[in-house]
């Protein structure tokens, strides 16, 4: 296939990015028409766990598409029940009850509404604000990019998001309190029950985040007692504490979820991309025994509802995914390979455009800076995160890129969050070359 033809019958390519048309994957590697081996060193969009290419999956997919093509989400399945139970096995006993998307925006949305739902049947009509985080991504729809802080993803279409309130993220790196921890009294988890009492409580549905934030962000760790902290504040004022765990949910922080690192249970946890490891569009919501049983003790339906909810394929395909992270101890290994990822990680701290390594398990960031003792970013026009992606990508491997930019759109990351599969010596590979791309690159950066 000519490489026009590829470009054609694309929706507007990646400005930056060259058209890549991808003939295979298997393992961690991407095979593309020229011949050229791949090492996907951010899983997607930080989404692929197992791997690529397991004809298990593709068994379970055609299995069902032979025996239960497609039924209302109202109707059960085999394949939806399946996956629930192994769902459940890697959830605390709190939240034991299932609603599924396919997306995480839809999840987040869905979330969103059913904590409005609860908080009206609870009387509390009033309301109706969600509180969020800055450096925060929820998702595409004009409600959760409203509550979401990508600038460049909220740009172009800014009137039509409406405004909620805010609070500050965990970015101990850029502190936005100007301190440091230990001694900075956790700001950023007590501003919650500020502007909870600034708005007014009665207006207050719920409070979103996600446990360790992604790509918005750049791996942003909070400390241990945050969570702790943002718990008791929404139990205090009874507010849905909502834990998008989409990027951090079944492994990919070494743990089940994400949150299992804090040993806090939100009301409600969204997930998505690790439920299928990227092999079908499947999302949900684990909600806690405490809203589902208001919902029934009033026989009220949950008004939300998608065509594709539950769909029997992409059940079956995230319970082969479930069985397969849980038969082959992939969450165990995600753990172990992070620690080593961490390892090879840390070693690039002596390059001088590095400013800050960070994340958990298998999601990490790295954040470059043209000074290390300032912190000062790059300038904008030096492109440092795309120049970086596509020089990797020549050379054999693929990062996901950081959106963070502060108030003079500077902002350079790079994610790092393969599939668990990962050898030690795959990371090397990645890692070398991004040295070498670095290397070289840093002179002319400084030049321009």
């Amino acid at each position: 296939m000519e490489m026009q033809e590829v470009v054609d019958n694309m929706f507007l390519p990646l400005p930056g990015l060259p058209p890549v048309f991808i003939t295979k994957t298997e393992g961690v590697y991407l095979h593309d028409a020229s011949g050229h081996r791949i090492i996907d060193a951010s899983g997607g969009p930080m989404a692929v766990s197992i791997g690529y290419g397991r004809p298990e999956v593709a068994d379970a997919a055609a299995r069902v598409l032979r025996e239960v093509s497609y039924v209302l989400p109202v109707f059960a399945s085999e394949a939806r029940i399946e996956l629930v139970k192994r769902i459940k096995r890697l959830l605390p006993e709190e939240l034991r009850n299932v609603y599924f998307c396919s997306g995480g925006s839809e999840a987040n949305e869905a979330a969103i509404k059913l904590a409005r739902q609860y908080q009206v049947l609870s009387g509390r009509e009033s309301r109706y604000k969600v509180i969020s985080r800055n450096l925060s991504y929820h998702g595409m729809t004009l409600l959760t990019l409203s509550i979401g802080d990508v600038k460049m993803r909220q740009r172009d279409f800014l009137p039509m998001l409406w405004e909620n309130p805010r609070v500050e993220a965990c970015y101990c790196y850029r502190c936005p309190f100007g301190k440091e921890y230990p001694s900075c009294g956790i700001d950023c988890a007590l501003q919650l029950e500020e502007r909870i009492l600034d708005e007014g409580p009665d207006t207050v549905v719920a409070f979103i985040a996600e446990p360790i934030v992604a790509a918005a962000g750049g791996a942003l760790v909070p400390p241990p007692e945050y969570f702790s902290i943002v718990r008791e504040t929404c139990d205090k004022y009874h507010v849905v504490f909502i834990a998008d765990e989409v990027v951090t949910g079944f492994g990919r922080t070494g743990r089940n979820m994400g949150l299992d690192h804090f040993g806090i249970v939100p009301d409600i946890a969204t997930f998505a991309k690790g439920v299928s490891s990227a092999y079908a569009p499947l999302a949900g919501m684990a909600v806690g025994n405490e809203l589902v049983a208001l919902f029934q003790e009033r026989e009220a339906e949950f008004q939300h509802l998608y065509t594709f909810s539950a769909h029997p394929v992409a059940c079956a395909i995230g319970g082969e995914v479930m069985r397969i992270i849980e038969e082959e101890d992939m969450i165990a290994r995600a753990a172990q390979m992070g620690k080593y990822l961490e390892e090879r990680l840390l070693q690039l701290m002596d390059l001088p455009m590095i400013g800050d390594i960070r994340g958990q398990g298998m999601l990490w960031a790295i954040e470059f800076v043209e000074d290390k003792d300032t912190k000062a970013p790059f300038p904008k026009e030096k492109n440092v995160k795309m120049e970086t992606i596509v020089q990797c990508l020549l050379k054999g491997v693929f990062f996901y890129p950081g959106y963070y930019e502060d108030e003079r759109g500077r902002g350079d990351h790079l994610m790092i969050a393969p599939p668990f599969i990962i050898t030690e010596e795959q990371i090397d590979e990645c890692l070398d070359i991004l040295r070498g791309v670095l290397t070289e690159s840093y002179d002319r950066w400084r030049a321009a």
